[in-house]
């Protein structure tokens, strides 16, 4: 990419190709095997579980006849110790979710998050699911029960876009895990599960064909379709049918588009010297303003397997998961800024304002901004994630004892090899003559809060429509990498009795983590065209010489400075010639380059004792970290290569309860300690600093903090569930969580100091924490209690999280405040229609997640992400016993993805980086289902 550059800056690892292609090859050999070879003779169990099902029925159970969810997932839920949900995710006829985060939602209290830094909301897809709302940092990621590495850049979250429903069998969601799992997972665990032969009641070969289409993009006429094909198999063998393997594989590609408006910069304050814009925060004035444009292609694929031997004395399988997501996304914007250049002058007096001076008032004190300037800009932020992990395990019973041994190796990449900025900036709009002193004060009206609009005179609209002006400015390329590999070792022993104490077990965890990260931002490599604002050798073309189109529609207001989807391949091409003629020194390189190891030991002990129907699991946990990392830190003639590292323990004890006094109700209750450790870029990593794009001048300098304590939390559940038959079920539940040592995951500036006008950010520990939330959720078939053919297949369902959180954040020295726990809404429910019967079934599920606090800031009010609504339909008829034809809609409507403002009411739209409105259009699909 840079051919002056070290290849190690630059060179990107692939995982284990070979592994991928013999899994692909396997499956291929598995799906040619004879099925009437593999089938076993289904027992009385299954005939009753499967008669008057077609075979596709029988395969999707989280929907099925009657709309029971799958009664092995109810009955795991009613049999555990704690509080668990559990969701099915194969079914993709009904369901126009391609990745299993999105159908992670329509579980109690899950929510999903995004990264906006990245522009991955604009692929209409949610990224990260977490557990009643709070910060997925307070969350535990793994499959078939082992850590997953890093896929997402920041933080601990692990970005669930990367598995596919054709590979994933399910999600369990374990709100209070014991002493035998995680400690550090103050809101819970979310387990993703590989489906294993034993999942199902009968051998199959399934494949599953889709195609997408998504209306917006059509309505823009951008590149808008996609599909996807999977193929899986699962067969029992052997003497005792002791024998079970299942493969799968999937390939999907889909195109879609989105569109935003923003503001262009922070608030400013509608009078002059009143004191910072949060201290005014019903009197703001917006400072420009933004039109964005996205187009995304999304490639996802790969393979996963499972091999099982289980006997009565013992129990052998394996897992493997090779997942790969690639987003090719580009931005096309198009703003207004306020400002003068080329000599221009404000008419506005000097006056003093909040301890500086400017001219942005006017006589009588009031926000007027002076000149207008035009601006394009154009952003990729493409991004490649890779997964690859393999497990290893034993389980052997005899004479009441089992002993388990397990290892795994997961080796995560997350890539952003190319980076690429273009800015288009000229001569502001003053006056008729551009010069002198300038006439053109114009402002914002703010009237429509989804929808920022400039009032602008005729001249100046005239001036900023126009694309033949200005001239690019510049064009920079930069690069984002990040691997772990990760190994993991675990033990367990335990031995079941028939009295008081039916079983105890002890074992132990170890898990090693090797980072590998690199960056160079793409200021870095800057290259000027020659303008009026800055010299340069060479006169960079308009956005009217670029190859492209111009959008004919824009959300409900076309800007007044036309929107230019540009040529992607004529911009790439752009920065492969004149990039690397910008020097980068090898300090530059230096200051973006990272090695980390971590490392966590884990000792648990729990018990299991009975009495009647109670059940009681006391436990205690005992996790050991440490952690050591070599990265740039400092800036100037200090910048150096330092190294940091520190060891904390944590010990956690935790009570289980159950009692269930009969087979319909459980009664059950948990308390236990647990803790969030610090995300790994906030102990240690390069020192960030972000400059003014115009002027290069620095506006912050980010550093790690080593010294960061862990999050700890007491968390107290109590529940319970009503079990009435097939399609009926309930289920109440109450929990409190208290906090200390808070941290601001999410914060721009969680805690900073201003020196000469740079403001330096360094994460810090702040004050405590607590949560206090109800939680319901149920499923009733009416068909279970009527004998009306015309309600024999319907029924309704739902749930709703409600909470209450406070935190106190310590955003600087002398600034402590208190405010909602960050991404934690107050209200998540989701409510479902249903009608399953004969080959037919159908529903209709609408989702909404309440507001939440998404940053929490020094001198501006903090942002926060608007109410979230989706509706969803689904339809499926069994064509024949092994077809079924599928039909959805997602987002019928037509309800914004994503929707930030400054402060918690509607008010003050965001600007584009922290999201502002967008909106990513509806999506359909058809499928076939075809199982033998």
């Amino acid at each position: 990419m840079f051919s002056h550059l070290p290849l190690p800056a630059v060179r990107r690892r692939r995982l284990r190709s070979s592994c991928v292609r013999q899994l692909l090859t396997c499956s291929a050999l598995a799906l040619s095997l004879p099925a009437v070879a593999q089938e076993r003779a289904p027992d009385a169990t299954d005939a009753a579980d499967t008669a008057g099902q077609t075979t596709s029925a029988v395969l999707t159970g989280d929907i099925v006849v009657n709309g029971r969810r799958d009664r092995s997932a109810l009955a795991e839920e009613r049999q555990a110790p704690g509080v668990v949900d559990i969701i099915t995710t194969g079914d993709v006829a009904i369901n126009s979710q391609t990745n299993v985060t999105d159908l992670a939602r329509r579980l109690p209290g899950v929510s999903v998050a995004r990264d906006q830094g990245r522009n991955q909301s604009a692929t209409g897809e949610a990224q990260f699911a977490t557990i009643r709302g709070f910060d997925t940092g307070f969350n535990a990621y793994t499959l078939d029960g082992v850590r997953l590495p890093q896929t997402s850049g920041t933080g601990r979250a692990i970005s669930l876009n990367l598995f596919s429903p054709f590979a994933i069998g399910g999600l369990v969601v374990d709100k209070t895990p014991g002493a035998a799992r995680d400690a550090d997972a103050i809101a819970g665990i979310i387990d993703l599960r590989t489906p294993t032969a034993f999942d199902f009641s009968t051998n199959f070969t399934r494949g599953r064909v889709l195609a997408q289409g998504a209306g917006l993009a059509l309505d823009r006429q951008q590149e808008a379709w996609g599909g996807a094909m999977g193929i899986d198999a699962a067969r029992r063998f052997g003497a005792e049918q002791q024998f079970g393997l299942y493969l799968a594989g999937y390939y999907e590609e889909r195109a879609n588009a989105a569109e935003s408006t923003a503001v262009q910069n922070d608030y400013k304050t509608t009078k002059v010297n009143v004191g910072t814009a949060r201290a005014n925060g019903d009197a703001l004035s917006a400072d420009g303003v933004q039109w964005n444009f996205y187009n995304n292609k999304i490639k996802r694929y790969g393979a996963s397997g499972a091999l099982d031997m289980r006997t009565d004395a013992l129990d052998l399988y394996a897992r493997v998961n090779y997942a790969t997501y690639l987003n090719t996304n580009t931005m096309n914007q198009t703003g207004l800024r306020n400002e003068l250049n080329n000599g221009q002058t404000s008419p506005n007096p000097k006056q003093a304002h909040n301890g500086g001076t400017t001219t942005a008032y006017d006589a009588a004190g009031v926000y007027t901004p002076v000149g207008v300037n035009p601006a394009s800009y154009f952003r990729t932020e493409d991004v490649e994630q890779e997964l690859f992990s393999g497990q290893l395990g034993a389980k052997a019973h005899w004479n009441g004892f089992t002993a388990a041994l397990e290892g795994a190796y997961a080796d995560g990449r997350f890539d952003q090899p190319s980076r690429i900025e273009a800015a288009f900036r000229g001569i502001a709009y003053g006056n008729a003559m551009e010069s002198g002193t300038a006439t053109e004060a114009w402002r914002v009206d703010l009237s429509n809060p989804v929808s920022p609009r400039p009032v602008l005179s005729t001249g100046a609209q005239a001036y900023v429509a126009s694309l033949d002006r200005p001239t690019q400015l510049y064009v920079q390329q930069g690069y984002d990498y990040l691997s772990e590999q990760k190994k993991t070792l675990r033990a367990s022993i335990g031995h079941d009795g028939d009295g008081v104490l039916r079983r105890v077990e002890v074992g132990g965890l170890y898990e090693d983590s090797d980072r590998t990260g690199r960056s160079l931002a793409p200021d870095n490599t800057r290259y000027k065209f020659k303008t009026p604002l800055q010299n340069g050798s060479v006169t960079g073309p308009t956005i009217n010489q670029y190859l492209g189109y111009v959008l004919k529609d824009f959300l409900d207001y076309y800007p007044v400075r036309p929107i230019k989807v540009l040529s992607r391949a004529q911009l790439d091409s752009q920065a492969r010639l004149l990039v690397p003629t910008i020097a980068v020194s090898p300090t530059t390189i230096n200051q973006g380059l990272l090695n980390g190891d971590e490392t966590r030991k884990a000792l648990y002990a729990t018990a299991t004792l009975a009495a009647g129907n109670f059940e009681l699991v006391p436990g205690v946990r005992y996790e050991d970290n440490s952690y050591r990392a070599r990265f740039w830190q400092g800036q100037g003639a200090e910048a150096r290569f330092v190294n940091a590292g520190r060891n904390y323990d944590h010990v956690d004890p935790s009570v289980l309860a159950a009692w269930r006094p009969n087979e319909r109700f459980v009664v059950r209750g948990a308390v236990r300690s647990s803790y969030a450790r610090p995300a790994f870029d906030q102990l240690a990593g390069p020192t960030v600093i972000s400059r003014d794009a115009a002027s290069n001048a620095i506006l912050s300098i980010t550093e790690p903090n080593p010294n960061l304590k862990p999050v700890e939390a007491w968390s107290y559940d109590l529940g319970v569930e009503y079990y009435g038959g097939t399609g009926r079920y309930a289920q109440v539940a109450v929990y409190h969580k208290d906090l200390s040592n808070i941290l601001v995951p999410t914060g721009t500036r969680s805690v900073g100091e201003t020196v000469d006008g740079i403001v330096r950010i360094r994460p810090a520990n702040g004050g405590s924490g607590k949560a206090t939330g109800i939680e319901a959720s149920g499923r009733f078939t009416i068909g279970d209690l009527v004998t009306s053919p015309l309600l024999s297949g319907v029924g309704v369902g739902g749930n709703v999280t409600w909470q209450k959180t406070e935190a106190t954040y310590q955003i600087a020295a002398n600034d402590r405040r208190s405010s909602r726990l960050p991404q934690a809404p107050n209200l998540i429910y989701n409510a479902e229609l249903f009608y399953a019967a004969g080959p037919m079934r159908a529903n209709l599920w609408y989702n909404y997640t309440g507001k939440v606090l998404a940053t929490v800031q020094d001198t501006q009010p903090d942002i926060w992400v608007q109410p979230l609504k989706e509706l969803n339909f689904g339809l499926a008829v069994a064509a024949t016993d092994h077809l079924e034809i599928g039909v959805s809609a997602r987002n019928l409507l037509d309800s914004a993805s994503y929707w930030t403002t400054v402060g918690p009411s509607q008010k003050y739209i965001s600007n584009d980086r922290n999201g502002g409105y967008l909106k990513t259009g509806r999506v359909f699909q058809i499928s076939l289902t075809m199982t033998r």
